[in-house]
C-alpha cells in the first residue's frame, strides 16, 4: 500500500509499513510546509491528511515549541543535517500539548531538500523517569529509615519481650474477667426470665395464697435455696404468719405464727418493718426451725407505697452468700408480690362491697315493691272516697268557688292522691320491668302516622303554657317494628318531662331518622326542647331513681324522679339505648332502636 503526497509538482511515495509504523513520521520542506504525515501521527494529533498537507509546521506546534523550532531546532538541522533526541511539544487538533521525542534528517529528493522527522510520544518515558526519580528518593529515605530502625530494633526487641510477658498476664486476667462477666450475664438472663415468669403468674392471679405460692416456688427453684418461705403480717404488724414454704433440707416451720417483738430475730423484723433488706449468718437457736443455725439468711420485706405487708426469707449454706443480682431479684419479686397482694385485697374488698350493695339493692327493691303493693289498696280507697265526696259536695255548691277553703282543701287532697297513685304505679312498673316476666308484643307501624296520634293529647297543654310542639318526621321512613305500649310510655314520659322544664315561647320537637353504620340500620327518635340546658355533670345522674335536678322546674310541677329511670329501663327492654345531649340552650334526648326488633 502506498500514499503519495504531491507538492510543487513532485511525487513523494510513502510505503505501507512506514505509514502504520508505531511512531509518527513527518516530512516538511525548507519553507516549513508539511508534505508527508503518516497515519500514526495523524491519529495521534487527531487530524486528517488533507487538513495538514501543505500547512506550515507551526500549525501543530504550541507557542513555546514554535519559538524553539525557529531558534534552535531548524538552525541545528540546517547546520548539521540532522538532529537527534530533541524534546518538543506538539499540539493536537483538540488543543492538547503532547510531549514528543524528535529525530530529524535532511536529504535531497526530486531536486529539492526535505526534512524527515520521526516522532515518538513521551508520556510513558516521562512517567518512567518520574517513577525512577521517586524510587531513588524513596530508596534513600528507606536506607536512612533502616539505619534508624536498626538502631532501635534491639531496644524494641527487649521492650517487646517485656510487653509479651505483660500481655500474657493481661490475657489471663481478661479471660478470667470474660468468664466472670459471661457467668453474670447468663445469670442476669436467667433471673430476668425468672422475674418475668413470677410477675406474669402473680399479676394474673387475684388469689392471695396462689400469689405467694407461685413466688416462693419459683424463687426456691431459681436460686437453689435450702428453704424459702413467706410470712404475712397482722394488721397491727405485731405477728407474722408463715403462709407458704418450700424446704429441701430444713424441717418445716413448727410455729407458723410468731410474735415479731419476742422472736430471736426481733432486730431483723424491726429492719423489715422499716423496708430494709437484711442478709446475715444465723447462729441463734430458733424455735420455728431448730435446725436453722449456721445458715446464710436473706430477709426481704413485701412492701409497696402503702406499707409493709409481710416478708420473704431465703436460706443458703453458711459457706454461700446471696450476691447483688440475687438480692435485687428478690427485692423485685417482693415488690411485685406486694402490688399483687394489695390488688387481691382490694378486689376482695370491692367484691364484698358489690355483694353488699347488691343485697341492699335487692332489699330496697323488695321493700319498694312490698310498700307499693301495700299502699295501692288504701290509696285506691282514698281515691274512691274523694270521688264520693265530689259527688256529695258538688251539688251543694261547696266546690264551685275557688276562694272557698273547702274547695281548696278538696283540690289539694285530690292532687296529692293522684300524685301518690302515679308514684305507686311507677314503682310497680319498675318492679315489673326488672322481673322481665312480660313478653314483648311487637307490631310494625308507620311511625309518622302513629306519633301524630300520640302527640294529640299534648297540643292543648302546649297552648296553655305558651309552648310550641313541632313534629319533624320524614315521609319515606320504613316500617318500624316495636312494642307500642312500651314505646308510647317512653315518649309520653319524655314529653311530660319536656313540658315541665320548657319555658314559655320555646319549642318542643319530636324527630325521627335512620342511621346506618357498618351495614346495620338503626331507628333514631329525638325529643328536644329549647330554652333549657342540663349540665354535663347531670347527664348520667338524671336516669337514676328518685333523682331530680335541683332548681330546674320553672312551672313548679314537681315529680317523683322515677320517670327517666323508667324510660331507660323500657328503652333497654326494647333493645335500644338512650342518651342526652345539651348545649346552646337546647336539650335533646336521643333514642336508638334496631329497625326490626326481635322478640
Amino acid at each position: 500500500m502506498q500514499s503519495d503526497c504531491v507538492t510543487l509538482g513532485a511525487s513523494y511515495p510513502l510505503d505501507g509499513a512506514l505509514n502504520t509504523a508505531p511512531c509518527g513520521f513527518l516530512t516538511f520542506t525548507e519553507d516549513s510546509r508539511i508534505v508527508v504525515v503518516n497515519a500514526t501521527l495523524l491519529h495521534l494529533l487527531g487530524y486528517e491528511l488533507d487538513e495538514l498537507r501543505g500547512q506550515q509546521i507551526e500549525v501543530i506546534l504550541p507557542i513555546a515549541s514554535r519559538i524553539f523550532y525557529q531558534t534552535h531546532f531548524f538552525p541545528l538541522l540546517k547546520l548539521h543535517g540532522k538532529v537527534e533526541e530533541v524534546y518538543i511539544s506538539m499540539k493536537s487538533k483538540q488543543g492538547d500539548a503532547l510531549p514528543i521525542l524528535l529525530n530529524a534528517v535532511r536529504r535531497e529528493h526530486a531536486d529539492m531538500t526535505v526534512n524527515d522527522c520521526v516522532c515518538v510520544l513521551m508520556h510513558q518515558r516521562n512517567r518512567y523517569e518520574d517513577e525512577l526519580l521517586q524510587a531513588k528518593k524513596d530508596a534513600e529515605v528507606a536506607i536512612c529509615a533502616q539505619k534508624q530502625t536498626n538502631a532501635l530494633l534491639q531496644q524494641s526487641q527487649i521492650e517487646l519481650e517485656r510487653k509479651q510477658t505483660e500481655l500474657s498476664e493481661l490475657n489471663a486476667k481478661l479471660e478470667e474477667l470474660v468468664q466472670q462477666r459471661t457467668a453474670q450475664l447468663q445469670q442476669a438472663l436467667e433471673f430476668e426470665a425468672l422475674l418475668k415468669r413470677i410477675t406474669d403468674k402473680v399479676r394474673d392471679s387475684l388469689d392471695e395464697q396462689e400469689i405467694l405460692r407461685s413466688a416462693v416456688r419459683e424463687l426456691a427453684q431459681g436460686l437453689g435455696t435450702l428453704c424459702c418461705d413467706t410470712g404475712i403480717y397482722s394488721a397491727d404488724q405485731t405477728t407474722s404468719t408463715i403462709v407458704y414454704e418450700v424446704s429441701h433440707v430444713l424441717a418445716p416451720a413448727q410455729e407458723p405464727t410468731m410474735s415479731l417483738s419476742n422472736s430471736p430475730h426481733a432486730g431483723v423484723f424491726q429492719r423489715l418493718l422499716q423496708g430494709q433488706v437484711s442478709q446475715f449468718c444465723d447462729i441463734t437457736s430458733d424455735s420455728v426451725r431448730p435446725d436453722q443455725r449456721f445458715l446464710v439468711v436473706l430477709a426481704c420485706p413485701l412492701m409497696d407505697d402503702q406499707g409493709v405487708l409481710g416478708d420473704l426469707w431465703l436460706f443458703k449454706p453458711c459457706e454461700a452468700e446471696f450476691n447483688e443480682q440475687e438480692v435485687r431479684l428478690v427485692q423485685q419479686v417482693a415488690n411485685q408480690c406486694a402490688i399483687a397482694l394489695r390488688q387481691s385485697r382490694l378486689y376482695r374488698a370491692v367484691q364484698v362491697q358489690v355483694e353488699e350493695l347488691a343485697r341492699l339493692n335487692r332489699l330496697k327493691d323488695d321493700f319498694l315493691s312490698t310498700v307499693s303493693h301495700e299502699l295501692r289498696t288504701p290509696i285506691s280507697s282514698m281515691k274512691m272516697a274523694i270521688q264520693m265526696l265530689d259527688i256529695r259536695l258538688r251539688p251543694l255548691g261547696l266546690l264551685n268557688s275557688q276562694t272557698n277553703s273547702i274547695s281548696r282543701y278538696f283540690q289539694i287532697l285530690q292532687t296529692e292522691c293522684e300524685r301518690e297513685i302515679s308514684l305507686i304505679n311507677d314503682l310497680l312498673d319498675l318492679t315489673r320491668i326488672d322481673s322481665g316476666a312480660e313478653p314483648l308484643n311487637l307490631t310494625s307501624i308507620q311511625f309518622k302516622s302513629w306519633i301524630n296520634q300520640v302527640a294529640v293529647p299534648f297540643l292543648q297543654r302546649t297552648a296553655d303554657q305558651e309552648q310550641h310542639l313541632k313534629l319533624s318526621i320524614p315521609d319515606d321512613l320504613p316500617l318500624f317494628t316495636t312494642d307500642l305500649v312500651c314505646l308510647e310510655r317512653i315518649l309520653t314520659e319524655l314529653l311530660h318531662n319536656a313540658f315541665k322544664y320548657t319555658p314559655p315561647s320555646e319549642t318542643i320537637t319530636i324527630a325521627a331518622r335512620l342511621e346506618t353504620d357498618n351495614l346495620n340500620t338503626a331507628f333514631l327518635i329525638e325529643v328536644s326542647n329549647s330554652g333549657v340546658e342540663i349540665p354535663a355533670i347531670e347527664h348520667d345522674r338524671i336516669f337514676d331513681k328518685f333523682y331530680r335536678i335541683p332548681k330546674h322546674d320553672p312551672w313548679k310541677h314537681g315529680g317523683t324522679g322515677l320517670g327517666l329511670s323508667l324510660v331507660k329501663k323500657l328503652v333497654a327492654r326494647l333493645g335500644g339505648i338512650i342518651w342526652v345531649e345539651s348545649g346552646d340552650r337546647l336539650t335533646k334526648f336521643i333514642l336508638q332502636f334496631p329497625l326490626n326488633q326481635q322478640a
